[in-house]
């Protein structure tokens, strides 16, 4: 499983965009399988959709998650705080990950 997380937004706006990019298979077996366990997680309802604030500001993080399985690729675009929980907490486990000594992601 490959998960791709792109950020855009905050005062840069389009130009500050993040990407991190994680493969399952490089990482410690209980990242994995927590990161694995945080996808499963997301309602099935949610992959496909967009999940954006009614009124955004220019300063607004927009996130586009993706995941790929087994050639299977599922993705949502969402601002942190709309849209079912779960899609939110992967994402913020993403960026605590990235953050932590994974320099490489």
């Amino acid at each position: 499983m490959k998960i791709k997380l792109e950020i855009t937004g905050g005062f840069t706006g389009p130009a500050g965009k993040q990407i991190i990019e994680l493969d399952m298979a490089s990482l410690p077996k209980s990242v994995a399988d927590g990161l694995f366990m945080a996808v499963e997680r997301v309602p099935a309802t949610a992959w496909g959709a967009t999940f954006l604030s009614p009124h955004p500001k220019a300063w607004d993080f927009r996130h586009v998650l993706q995941v790929e399985d087994n050639g299977h690729e599922k993705m949502v675009t969402f601002h942190p705080n709309e849209g079912p929980s779960e899609v939110t907490q992967l994402s913020e486990k993403i960026i605590t990950l990235k953050n932590k000594n994974h320099e490489n992601l």
